[in-house]
């Protein structure tokens, strides 16, 4: 009896938190519109829930109910928070970051 109640609440638990969460989708372009590879995309306050995009620039991600800004990331580029409205798909275009400069003045030898 005490298995089939727990299997019972994993079931409805897992049921509750599926329907809790949204796919969101979207392309991550430069701003020549070309595709970044490898660009971080997380859900801000949704600890663990991030993802990166494929080779033409596309990602997807399922976050949960409360998360409401997707943090964009690249290297070399400005990092960028959007907020999720009601569309599924949001597209971004990432500008390039301040370049570092090598500070000459203290060398080593």
């Amino acid at each position: 009896m005490k298995q089939v109640l727990l299997s019972l609440f994993i079931l409805f638990g897992s049921i509750s938190m599926t329907f809790g969460q949204r796919m969101v989708s979207g392309k991550v372009v430069d701003a020549a519109g070309e595709a970044l590879i490898g660009a971080n995309v997380t859900a801000k306050g949704a600890a663990g829930t991030g993802t990166i995009t494929d080779i033409d620039g596309m990602y997807s991600l399922r976050i949960p109910a409360g998360a409401n800004t997707l943090v964009f990331s690249y290297t070399g580029y400005d990092t960028q928070e959007i907020a999720v409205g009601e569309s599924n798909t949001v597209n971004v275009t990432l500008s390039e970051g301040k370049v570092l400069r090598r500070n000459r003045r203290y060398r080593v030898r």
